[in-house]
Order: C-alpha cells, then sequence, then structure tokens
C-alpha cells in the first residue's frame, strides 16, 4: 500500500501533462507484477479555471484571451532590496555561499547561527504593522466590484517510487519502472476542484479620490476564500504577507491602532492605505490591503442583484474576502511561449482606410533575451532572496505564482512579445497560502521531512531548525524556481522559422522527466547536449555557454539545489539564492 508524503510545492498555473516519447534500454523494465510503489515527494500545483474575456484598456496585441492567462508574475523588482543594509560580508544580511561557483565554497563570515535563527523566529511572528490582518473595507463605500475573473484550485502531483515487495523497508532498492506501463506511473496529478474565488473591483469615494490623487492605481484584486482548507490557505497567506509587508515601514511605525479603530480613525487609515499602495508597487510580492467587512452584508445583500450583476452566487457566511494590490493578471506562464507563434495568433488589424495592418516585426533575439534574463530571471531570484532573508520559504513556485507587472497603467504590456524595457517591467510572487516560516517547517509540514530523509538527510518531526533544515528549505524553493526558469527559457526564446515548427513540451513533468529519468539531473552535459540538438534553440545554448557556461552553472545550481544542500553537510552558513546574482550571466 503506498504511503503518501508531500512534496508541497505549490505554484498557481494549469500544468499540463504531456508525453515524451523516447527510447529506453529493455533491461531497464521490469515486469509489473513484482513491484509496489510508494510516494517519496507528493506536490500541490494551483491550477486556475478563467472566463474567457476582451483584453480592456487598448492592450498592444488587442487579442481575445483570458484576463487572467497572464496571472503569473509581479511587479518588477527594484534594482536593490528594499530598504536593507546588508550587513558586512552578507548578501541582504543573511551570510550564504554561493551556489553558482565551481566549488560551491562557503563563506567564513557570518552571524552567529543561534543569533540568526533566533532573529527569524522573532519576525516570522512579528506584530503585523501594516495592519491587513486587522483593517476591514466596507464593500461600496471603499470598494466595488466590477467583474469576476475566474477560480483557482490545484492539482495534487504525486511522484512515486518503485521497488521490490521483499525488499520493503529502509534499506530497500529503488528500480525503474517500464516507462510506457501506464498502471506503472512516475507521476500522478489529482485535481481538487475549485477553492477560491477571483473578483476585479477598486477603490471609490475618499479612498478611491485619495489614491487617484496621487496618481497611484485604485484597481484591487479581491480572493474570495470559503471551506476549511482554502479558510486555512487565507490565514497562512496573512501571516506571510503581514511579515513580509511588515519590513517596508520604518521600525517606529505600525499601523494596528489605527486600523483597529478604522471608523474613530478613518482619514488617518484611508492615508495609510495609500501610502501602502505606494510600497507595494515595486515590492518583489503581491500584497495585501485588508479584508472586506462581509458581516455588514447580511442580511442587505439581494443574493439575485449579486448574481446578475457579477453572473455567479453570492459569497457564503463564512467566506473570507481579501483585498490584494492591484499589479494586472500576467504571469510567466503567458510569456512561456513561442513569440512567432503568439504572433501568428494576433489578429490583423485595419487601418484608418479599412486597409489590413500586419501586427509589428518581432524585437531582435538579443533584445529579447535580455528582457528575459535580466529583467524576468535576475528578477524571480532577486524576489525569492527578499522572501527567503525574511525568515519564510514559499513552498508554491510555479509559472502562475510569478507575477510579470508593468510600472504603467497597463499592466499587461510586460507580458507583450514587443516588451524590452527590463525598467517598466516589475516581478512578484504571489500565492503565499502554503508558505511557512523557514522555523515551522519540520512541525507544520510532517511531509517535509520524508523529503529530507529521500537526500539523505536526518531530521526528524518537530526538530528544532538547524542551518541543515533551513538550507534544505530554502533550496526545494529554489529548485521549483529553476523549473520556471528553465521553461520560460526554453519556451519564450525559441527562435522558430514559421508558426507551425514542431516545438518540444516544456512543460514541468516532461522537464522533471527528461532532466530526473532520462540525464540523470546532468544540466551541464547531457541536458546541454538534448538543448543544442534542436535548431530552435541554437541562439539560446550559444547565451548560456557565454562565460564558461555561465547561464547552465546558473541553471544547475537552481534545479540540483536540493542535492547541493544535501551534500554541503559541513555547511556552517546559510544559502542564499542572492549569490547567483553575481554570477556573470545577469552582468
Amino acid at each position: 500500500m503506498p504511503t503518501m508524503s508531500s512534496l508541497h510545492r505549490k505554484a498557481l498555473g494549469l500544468f499540463l501533462l504531456s508525453a515524451f516519447e523516447t527510447g529506453f534500454d529493455a533491461l531497464a523494465f521490469t515486469p509489473p507484477d513484482l513491484l509496489q510503489r510508494t510516494s517519496n515527494s507528493r506536490c500541490r500545483r494551483w491550477s486556475e479555471e478563467i472566463l474567457l474575456s476582451e483584453q480592456k484598456g487598448g492592450g498592444q496585441e488587442g487579442e481575445w484571451t483570458s484576463d487572467f492567462d497572464e496571472w503569473i508574475g509581479g511587479d518588477a523588482v527594484p534594482e536593490e532590496s528594499q530598504g536593507k543594509a546588508p550587513a558586512p560580508n552578507t548578501q541582504g544580511g543573511l551570510p550564504h555561499f554561493k551556489l553558482d561557483s565551481a566549488d560551491d565554497t562557503a563563506s567564513e563570515d557570518g552571524l552567529a547561527l543561534t543569533q540568526l535563527f533566533e532573529e527569524q523566529r522573532q519576525s516570522t511572528s512579528i506584530v503585523d504593522r501594516t495592519a491587513i490582518q486587522t483593517r476591514q473595507f466596507s464593500l461600496g463605500e471603499d470598494l466595488v466590484l466590477s467583474d469576476y475573473v475566474g477560480n483557482l484550485g490545484f492539482d495534487e502531483v504525486t511522484d512515486w517510487e518503485y521497488y521490490y515487495p521483499e525488499e520493503d523497508g529502509d534499506g530497500r532498492k529503488v528500480v525503474q519502472p517500464n516507462p510506457f506501463d501506464s498502471n506503472q506511473p512516475k507521476r500522478t496529478r489529482v485535481s481538487s476542484g475549485s477553492v477560491v474565488r477571483i473578483f476585479r473591483g477598486e477603490f471609490v469615494g475618499v479612498q478611491g479620490g485619495l489614491l487617484s490623487s496621487k496618481g497611484q492605481d485604485k484597481r484591487v484584486l479581491v480572493k474570495e476564500f470559503t471551506g476549511t482548507l482554502p479558510l486555512q490557505l487565507a490565514s497562512s497567506e496573512l501571516k506571510a504577507l503581514a511579515t513580509l509587508q511588515s519590513s517596508l515601514l520604518d521600525e517606529d511605525d505600525d499601523w494596528t491602532s489605527v486600523a483597529s479603530a478604522r471608523t474613530a480613525n478613518l482619514r488617518k487609515d484611508q492615508m495609510n492605505v495609500a501610502k501602502l499602495v505606494g510600497l507595494l508597487q515595486p515590492a518583489p510580492f503581491m500584497g495585501i490591503l485588508g479584508e472586506v467587512n462581509l458581516a455588514e452584508l447580511e442580511g442587505v445583500m439581494e443574493p439575485n442583484e449579486f448574481y446578475r450583476a457579477l453572473g455567479v452566487p453570492p459569497p457564503k457566511p463564512e467566506a473570507v474576502w481579501l483585498v490584494y494590490e492591484y499589479a494586472g493578471l500576467s504571469t510567466v506562464q503567458a510569456y512561456a511561449q513561442p513569440p512567432l507563434i503568439r504572433r501568428a495568433a494576433m489578429p490583423i488589424k485595419k487601418g484608418f482606410f479599412g486597409n489590413l495592418v500586419t501586427p509589428d516585426p518581432l524585437p531582435p533575439w538579443k533584445t529579447r533575451a535580455k528582457y528575459v534574463v535580466q529583467g524576468m530571471v535576475k528578477g524571480a531570484i532577486a524576489a525569492l532572496a527578499d522572501v527567503h532573508e525574511s525568515g519564510l520559504v514559499h513552498r508554491s513556485l510555479g509559472r502562475t505564482s510569478i507575477v510579470l507587472s508593468s510600472k504603467t497603467q497597463d499592466k499587461r504590456e510586460a507580458v507583450s512579445i514587443h516588451a524590452t524595457l527590463t525598467s517598466n517591467l516589475i516581478v512578484k510572487l504571489s500565492d503565499f497560502g502554503f508558505a511557512l516560516p523557514q522555523s515551522e517547517v519540520t512541525t507544520d509540514d510532517p511531509d517535509f521531512v520524508t523529503r529530507a530523509r529521500t537526500f539523505g538527510l536526518s531530521i526528524g518531526t518537530g526538530q528544532k531548525i538547524n542551518v541543515q533544515i533551513a538550507n534544505f528549505a530554502m533550496a526545494e524553493d529554489m529548485h521549483a524556481l529553476g523549473f520556471v526558469v528553465l521553461a520560460l527559457m526554453l519556451s519564450s526564446l525559441a527562435e522558430l522559422v514559421t508558426p507551425e515548427d514542431p516545438v518540444p513540451p516544456t512543460d514541468e513533468d516532461t522537464l522533471q522527466r527528461l532532466l530526473g529519468e532520462i540525464f540523470d539531473k546532468d544540466v551541464k552535459g547531457q541536458f546541454r547536449d538534448y538543448v543544442m540538438n534542436e535548431e530552435i534553440w541554437g541562439y539560446l545554448v550559444e547565451l548560456l555557454d557565454e562565460d564558461g557556461g555561465a547561464g547552465w552553472s546558473i541553471l544547475d545550481s537552481l534545479v540540483n539545489a536540493r542535492e547541493k544542500a544535501a551534500a554541503a553537510t559541513t555547511q556552517e552558513n546559510l544559502i542564499s539564492v542572492r549569490g547567483l546574482l553575481n554570477n556573470p550571466f545577469f552582468s
């Protein structure tokens, strides 16, 4: 009977299974009736079901699409860490070793670990100084809903190991099943169905006017969480973002008392909300502004009126509505497609005299590559570094949990095939429903212990945080980000001759299978050869080969981060994904 041990990396986005046909040595086949299986990891990947709507706001491409297609990335990460003064001999205030170096040597400098972990525990239990767990907005008076965007669920992905029944136990030998036998899958998926509904809205009244007067965006996203699991996700997201957002304020600022008596301090709290919107705009995460006070609507809201306005049933009494900043709905998932195919799908427009106007040609490949590497990849790494340096692990990274936004009013500009200005790009991490403080991974996620043991780490359930635990927890995030980065580059930087050219699959399951089962995690050797053999990736290979293979070193450090963290048993300092930004690939 298989046991379930979860990998718990969840990410907004629908990950489609795709078959990858390849040759296997017949000697590796094992008769199915001789094998039993157990799960060595299980993860949850967010999926989305989006309403198709016409793009609004005069987008550059003007195609018909789901406005939620692009819900995966975020505002551009500032060039420097937000208001953080790094301590001497550290990156962003944390001791580290660089995973992009050949020998992965550790820094000898750093804070005393006991002191560091104590500071992390204190920071993760910090008072919510931006008051997002206290502030409640009135629907109609403070904000209104404009439309229903879609809903979110997640796929539970299980990776299986197979073994002979007579070898059951810790010392059993893992064997490879027949890759063509559907009864012996290496990975399976189960969908959760809808767990979160998403609405778009905007601030009105005094709050809306105040934001407009400051030139700030008064639009918001509202997520509805209903049911036991969704309410747990809402609670975790609030706690994680309370920690992250508190770091945006000055040390002596605390808005909790003002927000808790909002009626008496309305003007002051409205000013705080306007200030928070400004602080969140360049922040490397999707921030929360507060919660909708649904209790005010009991016995007042007419269900049929709600349905007629938005086309969906009204909220249930136990629901929680969280109000988020508006960074658009564009994600890595929307950009991670060959641009020539996206251009071919754009509708032909008509000119002033009825003449047909074809879409503008694509920017040069090198210009697009700079936008992807210096903008998206670098921004995502910097954003994850900020999360880790706040004492948290995301545990749900995927293509749809990285929002790509723009400093302009049209947030979709960030994922346009013609976008090239990294100065306008904002990269944000979103969906912190499964996030945890690093100090709590062994107590709140028992499957973390199981996963760590599959990499040879001796970690016990409830064990007190130490370097080994923290490093492996952060390495799991880096591993997940690595597959996002890999898929992004293989898809968006594929140089097709015609839109009909075949493109090898770049979904997560295929890439996991290629690297884990076929190429033995050899990113710089076997996997590079595989990529080099495809003509559409010729320019990409040249880019990754520059500076002695600096790009391949980045990919290897990310996708194999768990192996590197597990192998560094004598490591005395915390790893830092920020160290990768020193790689010449980003220079």
